[in-house]
């Protein structure tokens, strides 16, 4: 333990040294505070007054963000409209610290409405187009990450299966990237992740892991061992796999050898949004300095547990997970 708590404080440490390079769907969330007022008089639906309202990176962006707050040099590529939602996200691109390099369409900037009042989870609008893109959107999209590729030490794909990840954008961007030496780490929705060939690193949710199984294997179920579907997904996807538990914890299938499990941090969890996107930025700035990959996953396993313990959607800071290495190796 005396040993993983040294490295993992070394790796936050040179975190600050890392490129990485994110590619995906860019989302706004909103969210709309509210005071529950009873119910309204023309239908009997709940009656609430708007008390006040806040916008977060969501999506790519918001992997994007987590990595800007550990320290690394972060540079986002993905797609938005041409509206005020996506001058929005322009703007908390540079607040955050991420050089975004957004190509503009006619598709508006996907944005995610959350109502909430207090502890209560009322309801979620989502405006969005699903279509897929056009040639010409591919291949500007597929230019920017080439002119990118070479100034970062790794590529991260972030799929929330907006239409973004066709089969040849898929393709390209992989060619590209095993031309320039550089690894892919993937967080993908089932539907698209046949579109990839040569992933370095795939990091679904128990979910999307037995939904990915099920279409490798002509739709039969997995089945409820996760080292076995672990295993089937590096066999036949041919990458490591990092699988996300929630409160499980993680399961970690390196290229090769046997798995092992991560126990989860928080047991009470104030807010389980975006963890999955600070696990993937936590795993994607360790590996960029070449770390072992269970040593990745130890320092994101502590980050998701930091990410889970605060309210709304919350990015690690480089000061906060040292100061969680640090109790670790106290406690141990």
């Amino acid at each position: 333990m005396e040993a993983r708590v040294k490295n993992s404080l070394e790796c936050i440490r040179r975190i600050a040294g890392a490129r990485v390079l994110v590619f995906g769907d860019v989302m706004l969330d909103t969210y709309l505070a509210c005071r529950a007022l009873g119910v309204a008089d023309e239908a009997p639906v709940p009656l609430l007054e708007i008390r006040s309202q806040s916008q977060a990176l969501g999506g790519a962006a918001n992997v994007a963000r987590n990595l800007a707050r550990l320290g690394a040099h972060t540079a986002l590529i993905g797609m938005v409209g041409g509206d005020s939602e996506a001058e929005t996200v322009k703007g908390l691109l540079r607040e955050s610290g991420v050089h975004g390099s957004l190509l503009e369409s006619n598709r508006p900037t996907t944005l995610k409405t959350r109502v909430l009042s207090g502890d209560h989870y009322y309801l979620r609008l989502d405006e969005e187009e699903l279509s897929p893109l056009t040639e010409a959107e591919q291949a500007a999209l597929a230019e920017r990450i080439e002119a990118r590729l070479s100034e970062a030490d790794l590529l991260v794909v972030s799929d929330y299966d907006k239409g973004l990840l066709s089969p040849d954008l898929a393709g390209r961007i992989e060619r590209s990237a095993r031309q320039g030496g550089r690894r892919i780490v993937a967080d993908l929705k089932p539907r698209n992740a046949l579109n990839w060939r040569h992933l370095d690193l795939i990091a679904p949710n128990l979910s999307e892991a037995r939904s990915l199984c099920a279409q490798l294997d002509s739709g039969r179920e997995p089945g409820d061992d996760v080292e076995t579907i672990a295993e089937t997904l590096r066999s036949r996807m041919g990458c490591a796999v990092v699988l996300k538990m929630g409160s499980q914890g993680m399961l970690i299938a390196p290229p090769s050898g046997s798995t092992s499990r991560l126990e989860a941090l928080c047991p009470s969890p104030v807010e389980v949004s975006g963890a999955g996107d600070t696990v993937l930025a936590t795993l994607a700035a360790a590996l960029a300095l070449d770390s072992d990959l269970h040593q990745a996953a130890w320092l994101a396993n502590l980050a998701a547990s930091i990410s889970v313990s605060r309210p709304g959607t919350h990015a690690v800071s480089a000061a906060e997970l040292t100061e969680a290495v640090t109790r670790a190796s106290s406690r141990s």
